[in-house]
């Protein structure tokens, strides 16, 4: 009877040790999946998710431990929209931040083209975090946009602030136009903060213009024209300063 007893204890102890090692782990403990943030998303977003052009990644936007999620849905070739979810007690998600760009891909950390990351086996003063523009964690989106004849790519900087979306600057990098009667125009642009002043950095954004060949592309002949303009931040946002005509004008 004895060894019975002992038998009995040992096939008990050894499922309750099965059931605790294999029992699901509490959902509050998993990021979130796909489904679970397209039904967020479309319980409260004007544009909802319609197809499965989506993608999302968790990233800390703002100064609160928790991470928000950053997601975007390319609904056509120039149509699409851009989230931000912010979560809540209970570790679900609530939307907080809808914008109708189309960005081609996520990639919010690469505003800031003057900041060095290396190995740290190279530099030990390597930053962990994003570096602060004006005390602020700004990211970049750039979308996707145009009709006919026209694509334009532009580049949005925003930041969270109490739990809304704040613009602080948008800019041109790359348009192409095509003029009925065979003209083809393309304008490339590029931008550059600069940090001498860490209260009021500066932006400046390049913008050059040229005609090309309407069949192959090619740059014809004719002097490019560029404008450049300058940006302070002010408020929380880039206020431009100047305007500067096009070379050559």
């Amino acid at each position: 009877m004895r060894n019975s007893r002992l038998l009995l204890t040992l096939t008990v102890g050894l499922a309750v040790s099965s059931l605790v090692l294999t029992a699901p782990s509490s959902l509050a403990s998993r990021e979130p999946t796909k489904t679970q943030i397209m039904d967020w998303i479309n319980k409260q977003a004007k544009n909802p998710v319609v197809s499965d052009n989506f993608d999302f990644q968790l990233v800390n936007l703002d100064d609160d431990p928790e991470p928000e999620i950053a997601a975007k849905h390319n609904g056509s070739v120039h149509i699409g929209s851009f989230y931000v979810l912010d979560q809540k007690p209970d570790r679900t998600y609530a939307l907080i931040a809808e914008e109708e760009w189309n960005p081609p891909r996520l990639q919010l950390d690469h505003w800031d083209y003057t900041r060095e990351v290396n190995y740290s086996e190279i530099d030990k003063n390597t930053e962990v975090e994003p570096r602060l523009l004006a005390e602020k964690r700004v990211f970049e989106t750039v979308q996707h946009t145009g009709g006919s004849g026209i694509s334009v790519y532009q580049a949005n900087l925003w930041y969270l602030d109490k739990g809304r979306l704040v613009k602080a600057w948008e800019g041109l990098l790359r348009e192409t136009v095509s003029v009925p009667g065979g003209q083809l125009f393309r304008t490339v642009g590029s931008y550059q903060i600069v940090h001498d002043d860490e209260a009021k950095p500066l932006l400046y954004h390049w913008q050059t213009k040229q005609e090309l060949n309407p069949d192959t592309g090619e740059l014809l002949p004719g002097k490019p024209e560029t404008a450049v303009q300058i940006y302070r931040w002010e408020n929380g946002v880039f206020v431009p300063m100047n305007v500067e005509k096009p070379s050559g004008q």
